[in-house]
């Protein structure tokens, strides 16, 4: 059902998707539909979070061996690189378009997505977990996160070409890196390290 719905607002936008359309297009009756996801904006929030999620599942995990910018380098792009996936954008184009109508599911959709990109990223950086990265890895990553990765995946929602982006990603993450060293030499990164 998820899946027939990802395709239909993929192809026809939030506004020309119907639950009908999802029901008759998934094989399942309305009365499953509707029990499962009572209104068209419960079902686009599910399969926005599906989305995020599946980015995320694909995103690689960074090599062993590296010291802290050279982690910071290779999550960086590889989160950089997940947000240029066309459905990705795609997705990211339609909660901005319908914000206004379902302010709640824009704004969750964009916790739940800078949420996963800043556990990505303390993660990559040997974090076993939120609680085990300590305040100062924490505001590291999630600044990290507002300053290398948010601005191109910005961009690819207003239509730059991904490709451009991708060119720049490696760039742009080693001058986000420069930016942050304060931020990097104050961290807490060797108690947080699994």
């Amino acid at each position: 059902m998820l899946q027939v719905a990802t395709s239909l607002f993929l192809d026809r936008g939030f506004g020309r998707t119907t639950l009908d359309l999802v029901a008759q297009h998934a094989e399942v009756g309305k009365s499953s539909l509707y029990a499962r996801y009572p209104s068209k904006g419960a079902l686009f929030a599910a399969v926005v979070s599906r989305s995020i999620q599946t980015m995320f599942d694909h995103l690689t995990p960074v090599p062993q061996g590296l010291n802290l910018v050279q982690r910071l380098q290779a999550v960086g792009e590889a989160l950089i690189e997940g947000m240029l996936h066309p459905r990705c954008v795609a997705f990211m184009r339609i909660t901005a378009a319908e914000a206004d109508n379902f302010p709640d599911l824009a704004l969750t959709a964009y916790q739940v997505s800078f949420d996963g990109a800043v556990l990505y990223v303390l993660k990559g950086l040997g974090a076993a977990n939120l609680a085990a990265a300590g305040p100062g890895l924490t505001a590291l990553a999630q600044r990290f996160v507002e300053v290398a990765v948010q601005p191109l995946s910005f961009q690819a929602a207003f239509g730059v070409d991904a490709a451009l982006l991708r060119q720049r990603a490696s760039a742009c993450v080693r001058d986000a890196i420069e930016l942050l060293q304060e931020k990097i030499a104050m961290t807490d990164w060797g108690q947080a390290r699994t």
